[in-house]
């Protein structure tokens, strides 16, 4: 989850999203505005009346719930509300849900970063989410994206999504499922993504020209050492990976994903597709796989981009 301070989108391509219904009260007054962005330091709201105050104010949603802060900026009918203290997004959220019936159930696009594959065409690489809600996702992403391209999304523990791009500007995107999230399925994802950041530990340091990890997993000189977007599925839930080391019957795979030795998975590789793979060692954040039929040598060419072994 994001914990940065509110920004503007009234400007930004991707602004007209579902809106929430929520109140800004203060001494003077009670003021209807909508909830557009939400993170856990703040919320950016729509509301027409002009409003500075600068005593404090509470954030009412529909749920009844009030929200203590203040405004931190005031431009073209958007408002940048600060929250005197951080709050938890989905308890939020699931707290409004409840309280509307099915027809207006909505929700605000939530700030949230997260790794995401993404592939249009043959070109497929890991980006970062800004945000997401029911019907689309921002991100930023080095690949050269138009208007109208289909794109196929795959998160960590989550179904695979396709899309298509709405609008690309300066390394951003903003991309629109072609079938809606439900929130049912949004607000798990969301809760499951908020306990696993907060379970994460500070990244370990990148392995230096001599450490043993430089050498890999794959007990094999002739390997091929990459760093290539890949996905891991296990049951039915998918996750981000990048490839390692490769050869016709191993794969050494860097993931977040927690996998134990003796995993069945389903390996999807860039250009050849998938092949099923069981897991045969785990270290830290990498895991060595053995494919249960050996790649082609084509497919290891395609695979590797015809890199040399070593």
């Amino acid at each position: 989850m994001s914990a940065e301070p509110p920004r503007a989108v009234r400007h930004q391509p991707d602004a007209q999203a579902a809106f929430d219904a929520a109140f800004l009260v203060g001494d003077s007054g009670r003021f209807p505005c909508s909830l557009q962005r939400l993170s856990s330091a703040g919320a950016t709201l729509q509301i027409e009346l002009e409003c500075t105050e600068a005593a404090p104010l509470h954030l009412e949603m529909t749920s009844g719930q009030t929200i203590p802060g203040k405004i931190d900026w005031f431009a073209d009918g958007e408002i940048g509300f600060l929250f005197d203290e951080p709050i938890d997004i989905i308890s939020t959220l699931a707290r409004t849900l409840a309280n509307l019936p099915a027809e207006r159930r909505s929700m605000p696009r939530v700030e949230i970063h997260q790794l995401v594959a993404i592939r249009c065409g043959n070109k497929v690489e890991h980006a970062r989410t800004r945000n997401i809600s029911y019907g689309g996702v921002g991100i930023d992403t080095k690949l050269a994206l138009a208007i109208g391209d289909p794109v196929h999304l795959t998160f960590d523990a989550l179904r695979p999504l396709n899309g298509v791009v709405r609008w690309a500007q300066d390394g951003q995107a903003g991309i629109a499922f072609n079938a809606e999230l439900g929130w049912q399925t949004l607000m798990p994802w969301l809760r499951h993504a908020q306990r696993a950041q907060a379970a994460n530990a500070p990244a370990a340091p990148a392995p230096t020209p001599h450490s043993p990890e430089r050498e890999g997993m794959i007990p094999d000189k002739h390997a091929i050492r990459l760093d290539a977007p890949a996905s891991i599925r296990e049951g039915v839930r998918w996750w981000n990976a990048r490839v390692r080391g490769l050869t016709a019957h191993l794969v050494e795979l860097e993931t977040r994903a927690v996998f134990a030795p003796g995993a069945q998975l389903w390996v999807s590789l860039p250009e050849i597709g998938g092949a099923p793979a069981n897991v045969i060692e785990a270290r830290h954040n990498r895991i060595l796989c053995e494919f249960r039929l050996p790649l082609r040598p084509r497919e290891l060419s395609l695979v590797s981009g015809n890199q040399k072994p070593g």
